[in-house]
Parts: structure tokens; sequence; C-alpha cells
């Protein structure tokens, strides 16, 4: 009989137990698009994890035959296609050959739920074509420049690579080649954007490649063109014609008030003038503009390598005014509407209810938190979730937010879900704007515990249910075994969980001693010691390790409050309490949310390491350095 019963159960589930494998199965691919390119295009290569609980490492494969122009950028997201759900989290790089050809790209290695993945080989063919995607069949002349011989057959027609004779060299390279910064305003309040362009304006032939990019310190930043973009237009400035290359477009939104200086961007570049000797005995410029520098002689030719710097640009940055800022504002810059409301308005304690916030509009959205929200006693409610659709290439960034909140409901009966407020600074009109939702009844009737299908029992049976009550008719023999198990696995869970409250409360009491302590001591000289090794030693994941650390503990100190009660909330009302600025408390929180990302990442970025170093040293010297009393 037993032995029936265990055929038939397994019977039952493994039909559930294969289609569950086949939704978790977890998948490593590797894709590149196109498949076929000019030398001066660029590709994408993606690696994408299917449906993994844990990424621990990822290893990409060797690229030493192309310049990585921008990646790793990470991606992650669900989808769900015909009922069946998968979760990805992705890598792309955008790649520019080095050379013609066609390249194996090997397999990438992944760690993911402890095993090991691996990844297709793909296979890229590069071609001898100039770009065909860019404007007027040009070639970039950024990210390791290809060379002159692919330059645009429709720049500017113009004679000044011609070298004269006792012509000042230096004088015509200032006059025919260097950076441009636009800025479309240099006055904003903070989380108002600023759209920023470098360009490269020339007139002459080069090869150019970029050394520096700013960092953007104080900024929130999105870029809307990628580095080494190969397209180009022509411009007239002070009456003479250009090619015009953009370098870099992002719109930066300001964290903090005062005069911000733009960074600097620099070029190398590589010009190459034709004596006007060799110009004259071959027919004038229409040799080169036919055949290009190709059929110029190395000694009719004169290189020049010079290093071009933008200038800077000073953005002054206006604090958000204190004057009528309401209560709920919590930095939120733009134009925006708030939609509120419950998923059903009747339910019973066996329930959830489901309650959900949509925020729509434009503005610094990227820096939109959940508003707060007061709920009525009886009722326990959970962080919400939260879902973007953002258009992050519009200015200001453009979408909605949802957040969507879980709770439950103990007692039956009628409860009012209050007014939820949401308030933003709307720039243009220098004002503050209250948005709130309207109040929510919803009724709770007492559950029964049942499930609903029990509760017409003159519901005729089919076939099929009847199969299985025959199945379970006897379910007593599995009942029993399976409670005794859980009973005895409860008996031990709760004996270990009463000998962790005991050591936990211990562990608190110790805490609260060193905390004590902490407190009546002086702060260190340097807060942030450690880190400043780890960033001498070029040492990027123990860098970001040490930094999380000594910059949590400093604030614990600061704060008065346990290190590992530090949260976002938690913070946030410490500092409020302690009167630091609004515009400093969201720096913070960014700060620790870069410097988590770079912790769980599987890739850690050394670039980064010196601006989040002086990110920190920025906030910890923020705080007074005298703490008497404490």
């Amino acid at each position: 009989m037993r032995l029936s019963l265990k055929l038939l159960l397994l019977v039952f589930l493994l039909p559930l137990i294969s289609h569950y494998t086949l939704l978790a199965q977890t998948r490593f691919t590797a894709t590149i698009s196109p498949s076929t390119i000019g030398k001066n295009e660029t590709a994408e290569l993606r690696l994408m994890i299917e449906n993994a609980r844990q990424v621990e490492q990822i290893i990409p494969p060797s690229l030493k035959d192309f310049i990585v122009v921008s990646g790793p950028n990470q991606e992650s997201g669900m989808e769900n296609n015909n009922g069946v759900t998968k979760q990805y989290i992705g890598y792309t790089y955008q790649l520019q050959p080095r050379t013609k050809g066609t390249f194996n790209i090997e397999p990438a290695t992944a760690k993911a739920d402890g095993k090991i993945l691996k990844t297709n080989r793909v296979t890229l063919t590069v071609t001898n074509a100039a770009a065909t995607t860019n404007q007027n069949n040009n070639s970039s002349p950024f990210s390791g420049l290809s060379s002159l011989f692919d330059e645009p057959v429709h720049q500017t027609d113009n004679r000044d690579f011609i070298l004269k004779k006792g012509e000042n060299i230096q004088a015509k390279i200032n006059n025919n080649i260097f950076i441009k910064v636009d800025v479309d305003k240099t006055s904003c309040f903070i989380g108002e954007p600023i759209v920023v362009i470098y360009k490269l304006y020339t007139r002459l032939k080069s090869e150019s490649n970029i050394t520096k990019n700013p960092s953007f310190n104080g900024f929130s930043v999105i870029d809307l063109s990628q580095p080494g973009s190969s397209y180009y237009s022509i411009e007239k400035l002070n009456g003479r014609e250009y090619n015009v290359y953009t370098l870099r477009k992002s719109q930066l939104y300001p964290l903090q008030a005062g005069a911000m200086e733009v960074e600097t961007a620099e070029v190398d570049n590589n010009i190459h003038f034709v004596k006007e000797e060799f110009i004259k005995t071959h027919g004038g410029n229409g040799i080169v503009n036919d055949w290009g520098l190709n059929g110029v002689p190395q000694e009719a030719m004169q290189d020049e390598k010079v290093t071009l710097q933008s200038k800077p640009v000073v953005i002054n940055v206006k604090p958000l005014p204190d004057t009528n800022k309401p209560a709920s504002f919590n930095g939120a810059v733009g134009r925006f509407t708030l939609e509120g409301g419950v998923e059903k308005n009747n339910f019973s304690t066996d329930d959830a209810g489901r309650f959900q916030l949509i925020i729509t509009g434009q503005g610094n959205m990227d820096l939109i938190n959940a508003p707060e929200i007061v709920w009525p006693a009886g009722i326990e409610s959970y962080d919400p979730k939260i879902e973007s659709a953002l258009n992050k290439q519009a200015v200001p960034v453009s979408g909605s937010k949802s957040f969507e909140y879980n709770f439950t409901v103990s007692k039956a009966g009628t409860y009012t879900l209050p007014v939820v407020e949401y308030s933003y600074f709307d720039a243009a009109l220098k004002t503050y704007k209250i948005l709130t939702t309207k109040p929510m009844v919803i009724t709770v009737t007492k559950g029964t515990g049942k499930p609903m299908a029990a509760k017409n029992d003159t519901i005729v049976k089919t076939d099929k249910e009847r199969f299985f009550d025959t199945i379970f008719s006897n379910r007593l023999w599995i009942i029993v075994p399976v409670a005794l198990i859980i009973f005895t696995g409860l008996f031990f869970w709760i004996k270990r969980e009463n000998s962790k409250e005991t050591a936990i409360a211990a562990a608190r009491k110790e805490e609260e001693k060193k905390l004590g302590t902490v407190k009546r001591k002086a702060m260190p000289d340097n807060p942030l010691l450690h880190t400043e090794h780890k960033l001498v030693q070029h040492d990027s994941k123990g860098f970001y390790e040490v930094l999380n650390k000594e910059l949590r503990q400093f604030l614990a100190v600061r704060l008065q409050i346990p290190v590992e009660t530090i949260n976002k909330k938690r913070m946030a009302e410490e500092l409020d309490k302690t009167g630091v600025a609004v515009t400093t408390s969201l720096q913070i929180q960014q700060l620790l949310q870069d410097i988590e990302w770079q912790l769980y990442t599987p890739f850690t970025d050394e670039n980064k390491m010196q601006e989040m170093y002086q990110a920190a040293n920025t906030i910890v010297h923020s705080f007074p350095t005298s703490h008497e009393g404490e």
C-alpha cells in the first residue's frame, strides 16, 4: 500500500518538477551584433546569464584584438514569454576592431549558483569598407582613430593642411583644431539638468585619441552619446567651416550648490601637414583630395603631435529655497503627477492587499524615492517593489516610477488609507508643488482559513478530480510522517533560534558598550586611512570593501547608531535630526549605493576608485570636526 502511494505521488509530482527545472535552467550565452562591420565601425558583444540566482564571478573573453569603446555595461530584468518567466543579467561591450579580418571571440566563463558556465564562441568579420552607419560615410577620429585614408569624402574642402615655408606651425594648429564645450545653461538649481557637449573642431588631417574623459564630480550623469561616436557634422564658426566630432554629450544633475566646474577633456592628436613645395610640383592639392595622404611621400610631410584640452566651464548651482519647503520634500526636481490606488477594496484577512503609487513626469527621476506612508493601526506593510519606465535619452529624463506595497490586515473591519503626499520643486516656476492622493476605504472581512473551492460542496466533480481524490483517500499515510518530521525539525529550530537570540542580545550589549566607548573617544584624524592605502596599492577589490567598512563606521559614530542598523531609511532620519542638508544626505545615499554596486557586481572599476575616494572624503569633511559632549 505504501509503495503504491509513493509511486502515485511520484507520478503526480514528476511533471511539476520537470516543469520547474525547465523554467529555472541556467544558461550563459554570447552574441555579437552586427556580425560583419567595417574597420571603423563598432559591434556590440553581449554576455547573457539567464535564471541564475547568484552570479559570483564573470571572466570575459580576451579582447586584445579590439578597442573597448565602452563596457562592461550591466543590465538586468525579467521577461515573460507565453507564461514562461525568464530572469536575466547581461553585460555588454562596444568593440572597435584594431585591424580587418575574421576574429573568433573565445567563450566567456562565469561562476553562478556554484557552477562553472561557459558561453558559445562568436565570430566577427571586419571588412576594409568604411563605416556604413555614419553620416556621409565618414570615419571616427576617436578611440584609437583609424587611418587618415578613410577620411570622409564630404569633409570641408580647405587648404589648411598645406604647410607654407616659414609658416608658424603652432599658430596654424591653434587656429584650425581645438576642443569646445557647449552647455545649455550656466546657472541652475540643484537637481535641474544641464546638457554638456564636448566637440572637436578641425580643419586639419589628423589622428586623434581621447586620453581624458571628464568624470563630472558633484553631478549625477547620464550619457546621451558614447565616446568614440563616428558621427560628424560641418559647422561654421567665425565665418570658417569645420568638421565637428562629438567627444561626449551628457546630461548632468547637480547634487550640491556652489560654483561647480565642469571638468576638462583631453585629446592627443597626430597632425599631418603636406609641404607646399610638393603641392606646387604635383598639380595642386587635388592629389591629396583624390588619393589622400597615401599618395604623399614621407619627405613631403611634416607630422606634429599635440595634446588639446578644453577650457573649464563653471556652472553656478543655486540651492533649493528653504521658504515654503514642504515637510514631504525629498529632493525631486522637475514636473510630476501622482496616482494611487488599491488593487481591491474588499478582501478577507486571509488575503494580502496591494497598494500602488505611480509618479509620472520629467526631472531627476533617477533620484526619486518612495513617498512616506503612514499606515493605520492594524495594517502591516512591507518595503515597496519599485519599477521604472524611463526615457534617459530625453532631457530632462521622462517616464514613470511605480511603488507597489503589499500589506496585510489582522482584524476584520473598515479601514481608511490616508492621503499620501508627495512634493517636488518646479525649477521653471521656482516654487514647490504638493501632490496628494485621495483617501481610500477598504473593507476587510474575517477569513475562513479554507480554500475558496471548499465552500461549495454541490459542485459536480470531474473524472480528473475523482482520480486525485482516489490517490489521496489514504492521505494520513503521508500527513502523519510529514507532520512528525516537521515537528521534530521545528523543535530543534526553536532551540537553535533561542540560542541565537541569546547570542544576539549579548552581541548587541557588547556593541552598545563598544559604541559608547567610541562616542567618548575622539574621531581618528583620518577615518579613511586604510582606504587610502588600498587606493595607493591599486587594490580595487580591497579598496571597495575597506571604503564600505570605514565610511559606515564613520557614519555610525557621527550619527551615534550601531553600524548594522545603517540603511537608507534610518540614515535619512538620523541625518535629518542632526541638521545635515538634504543634498548631502542624498550624496551619502548615492555613494553607499555606488559602493555596493562595485562590491556585488562581478566587475570592479579601477577608474572610479579615485572618484569615490574624493566623494567619501568630501562627505567626511562636511561634518563638524569638533564633537564635544558626544
